[in-house]
């Protein structure tokens, strides 16, 4: 037996309202799975993605995101009705309830996910401007060529230090220290590696004309404002009324600094926000778990 779709969307940038040719078309749904994915004692999957653009997720699973405040799945539930593509009786259900979701827990998720936009911005923005130009040597720390400390004695020494629970001596925290140092520099390393073998043309042209990704950007702005608009008022805007403002900032309308300025004061309104908020501090974790059994009850039978 398949699972059986409960509902299905049209979801990211077409149902933000951002699409433009050549746009990717997004899905998201959510499932309920045969028999044996509750009865059985075999693995059942918790999602199933049918292809590079449609994700489907297992009821129980999208429930806990979902309550957890993840943006994209908050998103899900609050498409515009012309994006649906399946709406099944248990589908039906979690829209009517789908405020039963929202959470100052908000504040933390979508600022989260907009501060690991700027995180990648900022990241990019320094291999733009100075790209490391090869890979760091232990002599350049003052290290031997082979190390002398295993890797997992290194990692308990650092969380002992971590926990105040040792003393060690001053050569010996010296040659942690720049142990230390050496693998962050190969990670930036290895992550800049990955950067430049999976750059998409077209952004990394944009990258080179206006010095930073404007497309992270675009998504960062997006998430504040979000964020902002479901604890000030508990309205989810999937399809954006600053439609145009997005695309513009897409296309470099802004400076780096200006960027800056802007996304950190909306982090600012973001956490002013949530003091003041009327969403709960968490959502009504046993009403959503009764809804949760109620959809499964209709839809699984052994």
């Amino acid at each position: 037996m398949e699972p059986r779709i409960l509902y299905e969307t049209v979801h990211g940038s077409r149902a933000y309202g951002l699409a433009r040719a050549g746009s990717d078309i997004d899905h998201k749904g959510i499932v309920a799975g045969p028999p044996a994915w509750y009865f059985g004692f075999r693995p059942a999957p918790e999602q199933i993605e049918t292809g590079p653009d449609r994700v489907l997720f297992e009821l129980r699973k999208f429930v806990r995101l979902a309550a957890s405040g993840n943006p994209t799945l908050l998103e899900v539930l609050f498409t515009d009705p012309a994006d649906h593509v399946v709406v099944a009786p248990g589908g039906a259900r979690l829209l009517a309830e789908r405020d039963a979701f929202l959470s100052r827990r908000v504040a933390e998720s979508f600022g989260g996910y907009a501060l690991a936009q700027l995180k990648r911005i900022r990241t990019h923005r320094r291999w733009l401007l100075s790209p490391p130009e090869r890979p760091p040597t232990r002599a350049e720390y003052g290290l031997p060529e082979q190390a002398t400390l295993p890797r997992d004695q290194i990692g308990a020494a650092e969380t002992l230090l971590e926990h105040g629970e040792v003393d060690l001596p001053p050569n010996f925290l010296g040659l942690l220290e720049r142990e230390r140092r050496y693998r962050g520099a190969k990670k930036h390393w290895t992550q800049y590696q990955k950067w430049l073998r999976s750059r998409n043309p077209q952004r990394a042209a944009l990258e080179a004309r206006f010095g930073y990704d404007t497309k992270h950007a675009l998504h960062l702005v997006r998430l504040l404002r979000m964020g902002v608009e479901i604890l000030e008022r508990g309205e989810v805007r999937v399809r954006r009324p600053d439609r145009e403002e997005l695309l513009a900032i897409r296309d470099g309308a802004w400076t780096y600094d200006e960027l800056m300025s802007r996304a950190l004061a909306l982090g600012e309104r973001v956490r002013a926000a949530a003091a003041t908020s009327p969403l709960p501090a968490e959502p009504d974790e046993a009403k959503l778990d009764a809804l949760c059994i109620d959809i499964l009850s209709a839809e699984v039978r052994p």
